[in-house]
C-alpha cells in the first residue's frame, strides 16, 4: 500500500555545519493541540521515516519504528494513538533519526540519503497530521552519534550537548513559534534512491514496550549517597565539584530504553555505560573478551561504549530535564557516572523499558529435573533479546540477521508459538538480498554486503523448516527460483571427485563454519588445503540437495524433487569414496589430503546421508570422545544434537556448557567460547527444540503439522511434559516412566491432526474426531537399558 501522504523534509545546508562528526542526524517534529471532547473508537496515524522515529504521545513513548526495510520496501506503520490522547491539551512529538549514506551507522538500517518523514492521521478534533502546517520542526544539532569502540555495527552511542536541545518539547506549553513549517513532497522525493522502490505495511507487530525497573546497586564509590532508594523512585543529589560513580542491576540481560531524568546541575557531566557484565580487561575490543563470573563486581569491571549528557540545567520538579538515548541498550548492568560543577544536580529517576519482539508464547515445558526448567527460561529469554524487527545475532554488539543464527532462531520459536511472522520477513529478506542469480548475503538487511557460502545453504534449511511447522505452500513456492539459483552456484562449484572448491576468502567473502579453537587463527574457517576442497560444504550442500528436493515435492515440483535427489545421491557416492575419509583414522577430513580436523566434518556426513545406520552411530561415538577433533560450539550445537539423534547416541549429548554458563552468573547464553564476546547469542538457545521435539518426541510428519510423529528419546528421566504449538492448535504430552523398562505416555491432539506411531496406532489415530483426543500407550525396551520406539498396548 502506498503512503497516503507524504510530508517528508531534507536537510537544510544552512541548517548543518560543515565536516559534523556524526554518522546521523536527529530532527524534531510536534503538533500541539485541544481535543474538547471525548471520543470513541481508534485514532490511527500512518508514519514511516528515513531512518527512524520514536512518536510520543503526552510524553509516552508510543513507538518506534519503522520495521527495517530490505529488498527495495519501506515499511509504514499504523499506530492506534487513541489510548494515549486525553481531552484538552495534546502534545504529539516525532524525534526522526537520519543515518548518512556516506557513514555506516547501524549497520542493519537501510536509508535512501533524502532523509524524510511521513505521517499521515486525523485527531478527534479534525486536524489532519497530512497536512504539514500542522507541524513544527527543528534540527537539533547538539546530538552526534558515533559508532562506538564495542557497538562498532550499531552507529548508536551519543554524545549530547544538552544546551542545544530543546527542553520541553514534548511538554504543553512549549513555544515552538520560532520552529519551521516542513516541506511538503511527493513520495519520490522520499523514495528516489531506493532501488525497485515500494512502500507496504509493516510486516511484524510493534515491539514491547515494558517497565524494566533495576532491582539492585552491584558497586558504588560513594557510601553516603543512597542509592538503594534511587533505584525505588527517590531523589539524589549530588554537591558540586564531585564525580561519582553507581552501576546499577537489571537482574538479567535485557534490551531496553533509557530515560534519565534531572534537576539543576548547570554543566554537570552524566555518562551511561551499559554492559553484559564485568569481565577483565578485553585482550582486543570488541573481538577478543576476558570473562569469567559475570556478577564479579569487585575483581572485574563494565566494559561498554559511554553515551555522555552536558546537562543544561533547566529540569525542575515539575519538569526534569530528560537524557533519552535515541536506540534501545543491551545491559545487565547500567554504570552511572556524574562529574558536577560549580551547580549540584539531582538525579529524580533511571527508567529502564524492555523492548523486544511480542512473541506470543504458548510453548512450554517440564520434567523431573529441575535443571531442565532452567534451561528453557534462558533459552526463552536469549531468544526474546534476539527478536525486534528482525532475529539477530546479537543485540549488544551487532543486532545483524545471519542466515545461520536466524535458521536456528526461527525452528526454535516454532517451537513456543504459532506466529511466525518474523520467520516469514526473514526468509523474504535474505531471498531479496545478494545476487538473484546465486548467493543470498550471509545477513540481511545491511548496508555493508557480506557473503559466506554456507549460509546461502542454511536459509534453504530455513525454508523447509519453516514448510515443516506452518505448511504455507504458497508462502513456498515464491522461494524455489532463488533455491534453485542458491544450488546451482554450488553444483558451478564441484570438482570432478565431488569435492566443493571453496573461493578464496576476500573482502566481502569468508568461509566461515564455527567458532572453535582449532579455527581461531582462520576467524572460524576450517584448513582447506592448497586446491581448497571443502568437505564440510560439500556436505552441507547434499543436505540442502535433500531438503530442497522436499520443499519442491511438497509444492507439486515433482520433477525439480527428483532432479535434486538425483544430484544428492550421486554426489553421496562420489564423497564416500573420495580422499575425504581417512582409512586409518576412520574420520572424514575437512579436505581431501592430510589427517581430519573436526567433528564438523563427521556431523554433517551424518546429516547429508553419507553415513548411516550402524556406521553412522561408530563414527560419532568415536568422534565425541576424540580430543584430536576440533569441537563443534554452541553456533553448531542445533546441527550437532540432531546428528546425534540420527545415529542414536542421545547419552551423548551433554548441557555441561549450559549448566557452566549459569555458574558463571549468565543470565542468557553466550556466543562462544573462543572470544567470549557477546553474552546473548539466541544460537544457544537449542534447549527450545531438543525437549519438545526429542525430550517429548514431537515433531511433524506432514508439512504444517497435517500429521504428528511421537517418538520420545531414551531417557533417565522420570517424567516430562509439554505443550507444543502447531497451526491446528497444541499438542499436550506427558511421560512417565512406569517401571524400568517401561513408559506411559499420554498425548491430546487437535481433531485435525493425524497421529503417526505405528501402522496400527496411525489407522485408530485416524478414525478418531472429538475435539481432542487423549492416546495413551506404553513404551517398551526388551533390553531394560534404554527406551525404544513405542508399540501400541492400550486403545484411547
Amino acid at each position: 500500500m502506498d503512503i497516503p501522504t507524504v510530508t517528508p523534509w531534507t536537510w537544510s545546508a544552512e541548517l548543518t555545519p560543515p565536516n559534523r562528526d556524526t554518522v546521523a542526524d536527529v530532527a524534531y517534529f510536534r503538533v500541539q493541540t485541544e481535543v474538547e471532547i471525548a471520543w470513541e473508537g481508534p485514532v490511527l496515524l500512518r508514519l514511516t521515516a528515513d531512518s527512524r522515529y520514536r512518536l510520543t504521545v503526552n510524553s509516552t513513548l508510543v513507538s518506534a519504528g519503522p520495521a527495517k526495510p530490505s529488498g527495495g520496501v519501506w515499511f509504514v506503520d499504523t499506530v492506534d494513538i487513541a489510548d494515549h490522547l486525553q481531552v484538552g491539551t495534546n502534545v504529539i512529538g516525532i524525534e526522526v533519526l537520519s543515518y548518512s549514506v556516506d557513514r555506516t551507522g547501524n549497520a542493519s538500517v537501510l536509508r535512501t540519503g533524502s532523509p524524510g518523514l511521513s505521517v499521515s492521521g486525523l485527531l478527534p478534533n479534525r486536524v489532519d497530521l497530512a497536512d504539514p502546517t500542522s507541524w513544527r520542526w527543528t534540527q537539533v544539532n547538539g546530538r552526534q552519534f558515533c559508532q562506538g569502540d564495542n557497538t562498532v555495527f550499531l552507529g548508536i552511542q551519543e554524545t549530547v550537548d544538552g544546551r542545544t536541545v530543546p527542553h520541553g518539547w514534548l511538554s504543553d506549553g512549549f513555544d515552538d513559534t520560532d520552529w519551521d513549517v516542513p516541506t511538503s513532497a511527493g513520495e519520490g522525493a522520499f523514495l528516489d534512491r531506493m532501488e525497485r522502490p515500494r512502500t507496504l505495511d509493516r510486516a511484524v507487530p510493534p515491539l514491547t514496550l515494558t517497565p524494566a525497573p533495576f532491582v539492585a546497586v552491584s558497586r558504588r564509590t560513594d557510601g553516603d549517597l543512597d542509592w538503594d532508594a534511587f533505584i525505588e523512585g527517590h531523589r539524589v543529589e549530588i554537591g558540586p565539584h564531585r564525580v561519582t560513580e553507581v552501576d546499577l542491576d537489571a537482574s538479567f540481560l535485557l534490551t531496553a530504553y533509557l530515560d534519565l531524568h534531572l534537576i539543576a546541575g548547570t554543566d554537570a557531566v552524566i555518562e551511561l555505560t551499559a554492559a553484559e557484565c564485568y569481565e577483565q580487561p578485553p585482550v582486543e575490543i570488541p573481538w577478543q573478551r576476558r570473562k569469567g563470573d559475570r556478577t564479579d563486581a569487585l575483581n572485574g569491571d563494565l566494559y561498554g561504549d559511554p553515551d555522555t549528557y552536558l546537562v543544561a540545567g533547566t529540569g525542575t520538579k515539575l519538569e526534569p530535564e530528560r537524557f533519552t538515548p535515541f536506540w534501545f541498550r543491551t545491559f545487565r548492568y547500567v554504570r552511572l557516572k556524574v562529574t558536577t560543577r560549580d551547580s549540584p544536580v539531582t538525579l529524580a529517576r533511571l527508567l529502564s523499558t524492555r523492548t523486544h519482539y511480542p512473541l506470543a508464547i504458548t510453548g512450554a515445558f517440564a520434567s523431573s529435573k529441575p535443571s531442565d526448567t532452567q534451561l528453557w527460561e534462558t533459552s526463552v529469554r536469549t531468544l526474546l533479546n534476539c527478536m525486534h524487527e528482525t532475529y539477530e545475532d546479537c543485540p549488544f554488539y551487532e543486532q545483524l540477521q545471519y542466515a545461520m543464527d536466524t535458521r536456528s532462531q526461527a525452528l526454535f520459536t516454532y517451537h513456543l508459538s504459532t506466529d511466525d511472522r518474523l520467520a516469514r520477513r526473514a526468509i523474504e529478506d535474505f531471498a531479496a538480498s545478494g545476487d538473484p542469480n546465486g548467493l543470498t548475503e550471509s545477513r540481511a538487511p545491511s548496508v555493508q554486503k557480506q557473503f559466506i557460502p554456507g549460509f546461502s545453504l542454511f536459509w534453504i534449511l530455513m525454508v523447509a523448516e519453516h514448510l515443516d511447522h506452518v505448511g504455507d505452500r504458497a508462502f513456498t513456492r515464491r522461494f524455489i527460483g532463488r533455491i534453485d539459483s542458491i544450488l546451482g552456484v554450488f553444483d558451478r562449484s564441484l570438482a570432478d571427485d565431488g569435492f566443493i572448491i571453496s573461493p578464496p576468502e576476500e573482502e566481502h567473502l569468508w568461509n566461515f563454519v564455527d567458532w572453535t579453537e582449532q579455527w581461531r587463527a582462520t576467524r572460524g574457517v576450517p584448513h582447506l588445503g592448497d586446491r581448497r576442497a571443502n568437505t564440510i560444504s560439500t556436505f552441507m550442500y547434499i543436505t540442502a540437495l535433500r531438503s530442497a528436493a522436499g520443499i519442491a515435492g511438497h509444492c507439486g515440483r515433482a520433477g525439480l524433487a527428483d532432479e535434486y535427489r538425483h544430484r544428492a545421491a550421486d554426489l553421496t557416492a562420489l564423497m564416500a569414496a573420495s580422499g575425504a575419509w581417512d582409512p586409518g583414522t576412520r574420520y572424514f577430513r575437512d579436505t581431501d589430503t592430510g589427517r581430519p580436523h573436526s567433528q564438523h566434518a563427521q556431523v554433517w556426513s551424518v546429516l547429508a546421508g553419507v553415513v548411516t545406520g550402524d556406521a553412522a552411530t561408530d563414527l560419532l561415538r568415536r568422534a565425541m570422545t576424540d580430543d584430536t577433533l576440533a569441537p563443534c560450539s554452541y553456533a553448531m550445537s542445533l546441527s550437532l544434537f540432531d546428528a546425534l539423534r540420527l545415529a542414536g547416541l542421545d547419552a551423548l549429548i551433554s548441557w555441561q556448557p549450559w549448566h557452566d554458563m549459569l555458574t558463571m552468573g549468565l543470565t542468557t547464553w553466550a556466543e562462544d567460547t573462543v572470544s567470549n564476546r557477546s553474552d546473548c547469542h539466541a544460537w544457544g538457545s537449542v534447549p527450545l527444540q531438543q525437549f519438545p521435539r526429542y525430550i517429548l518426541g514431537v515433531r511433524p510428519s506432514a508439512p504444517g503439522f497435517d500429521a504428528v510423529t511421537i517418538d520420545p528419546v531414551p531417557s533417565d528421566l522420570t517424567h516430562a511434559e509439554g505443550r507444543v504449538p502447531t497451526p491446528h492448535g497444541p499438542i499436550d504430552i506427558r511421560w512417565e516412566r512406569a517401571g524400568p523398562t517401561s513408559r506411559r505416555v499420554s498425548v491430546r491432539l487437535p481433531p485435525s491432526v493425524k497421529f503417526d506411531l505405528s501402522e496400527s496406532a496411525h489407522s485408530v489415530c485416524e478414525v478418531l474426531t472429538e475435539a481432542a483426543r487423549e492416546l495413551t500407550f506404553q513404551q517398551e525396551s526388551p533390553t531394560g537399558d534404554s527406551l525404544y520406539p513405542m508399540k501400541r498396548t492400550s486403545q484411547p
